[in-house]
């Protein structure tokens, strides 16, 4: 499967986008207005509430899947922006619990990695401490160190920085892997109403041999996000400068920042992927069909 082919499909389907980019633009400011509310509150409170607001936005996304795989099945017409933009809200006791079993299993994985990589800091960095306090008890003694002293106690604070480099990559890349190999499990989910472990297991049926494409087609959009961040980033600055009150500050800032990534970018992302698992699964299905017709 090809990312060109894959794109070039998608620009034909958003000819007509006007649905799409409404149900997108509806979550985006449905977003804003939580992320606005959880900055009024500080401290333990402020705690409880983010995690509120973290839980019931977990599926909110999901409206974008149902609007995406409307627009990739030519079923515009039957794109309800408010009811799709809501979805994931109204539905979210059907959706949770396979949403967080995602994030979990992910989280899991890289909270295992790290704690792994923070114990070897440990050990290595207790050595690397250890020989500082010689370095420094020999200089304030007034003491000739040497040069020997010196590289070895460098190289030792070195070899901590390399390993932790080394494990924020891990982690990186452990958690790209596996965000990739579950990362049709939504799409699954709301096609097939298949949930948990089963839509995660399907998802990485799927993506076998998969990844690599579904990691370049996402990557091929790095340069819209990063214009948009940039333009996310003076829209801050102009807003901030204007409004002196920060929740209101904060929620214009927020609603003009999903405006432009949605029109940017987000809006073909999302049809890009939705093309991607359509033919997907249209080329797994055929490949069923053909073994059960030669097996009969």
């Amino acid at each position: 499967m090809n990312i060109y082919d894959i794109k070039r499909k998608a620009n034909e389907l958003l000819v007509n986008h006007d649905k799409l980019f409404k149900v997108l633009l509806y979550i985006g400011i449905i977003q804003a207005i939580f992320s606005a509310v959880s900055t009024l509150f500080d401290g333990v409170v402020g705690g409880i509430v983010s995690l509120i607001i973290a839980i019931l936005t977990l599926t909110l996304s999901h409206g974008a899947i149902v609007a995406s795989l409307k627009t990739v099945n030519n079923m515009q017409e039957s794109i309800d922006e408010q009811e799709d933009a809501l979805v994931g809200l109204k539905k979210i006791g059907h959706l949770f619990p396979t949403y967080f079993l995602y994030d979990f299993i992910i989280g899991i994985i890289c909270f295992v990695v790290g704690i792994i990589g923070f114990l070897i800091i440990m050990s290595v960095s207790s050595v690397s401490i250890e020989q500082f306090l010689q370095l420094f008890t020999i200089t304030i003694n007034g003491l000739t160190v040497s040069q020997a002293q010196i590289v070895n106690t460098a190289d030792a604070f070195s070899n901590v920085f390399s390993i932790l480099m080394l494990v924020i990559c891990l982690i990186i890349f452990i958690s790209v892997y596996f965000s990739l190999k579950f990362g049709l499990f939504n799409y699954i989910l709301q096609k097939y109403d298949i949930t948990g472990m089963a839509a995660l297991k399907e998802s990485s049926r799927l993506m076998k041999g998969n990844k690599w494409t579904l990691f370049k087609l996402e990557l091929s959009f790095l340069g819209w996000m990063i214009l948009s961040a940039i333009i996310a980033g003076v829209i801050a600055m102009l807003v901030e400068m204007i409004i002196p009150i920060s929740f209101l500050a904060s929620l214009i800032e927020s609603i003009l920042t999903v405006f432009v990534s949605v029109y940017l970018y987000e809006m073909k992302l999302n049809v890009c992927v939705a093309v991607f698992y359509e033919e997907l699964d249209y080329e797994d299905k055929y490949e069923n069909m053909q073994a059960q017709d030669e097996g009969m």
